[in-house]
């Protein structure tokens, strides 16, 4: 039986209790930027942050309609989805957070919500590679051959 680190337990705990710890800190951030004038991200990010945002949430929502349990902790999932957009990358959800984390930043126009990002989206890129052997021992065969199939994690040729 494996034990799970600290940073396993985190990467593969239910999206809902990240985003718990996640949202806040970017938030309180952002927050005591604008109150305290820190300092910003020149003025055209701002509408480069909108156009993020908007791509991550439509890319995260219409994951979730084809993976109506994509908000499940991984070992609860019961079936592979594999049409749509997952049929192009293995991860659209996680894409589109990583959009939303940066769009987000951009559209704040706050550097230090940058640190922060930058970690999340690092962190859900590792929640991805995690997932994926979580998956792998659950569906085997079946999960290796949608591997093979859909090579890209998140941007198709590129990752």
């Amino acid at each position: 039986m494996r034990k799970d680190s600290l940073l396993d337990k985190y990467l593969l705990a239910k999206p809902s209790i990240r985003m718990v710890i996640e949202w806040p800190i970017l938030i309180g951030i952002g927050v005591i930027g604008y109150v305290f004038s820190l300092q910003t991200i020149p003025p055209p990010s701002r509408l480069v942050g909108i156009i993020l945002l908007i791509v991550g949430v439509i890319i995260h929502e219409s994951s979730h309609r084809i993976h109506k349990q994509a908000h499940q902790q991984s070992e609860k999932i019961e079936k592979l989805a594999t049409q749509g957009i997952y049929s192009k990358i293995r991860h659209p959800c996680y894409l589109g957070l990583i959009l939303i984390y940066f769009g987000f930043a951009f559209a704040s126009r706050i550097v230090w919500i940058l640190v922060p990002v930058v970690i999340f989206a690092v962190l859900t890129v590792l929640t991805a590679i995690r997932e994926e052997e979580v998956m792998r021992e659950k569906f085997g065969k079946e999960y290796e051959e949608y591997m093979g199939q859909v090579p890209w994690r998140f941007i198709p040729k590129v990752f």
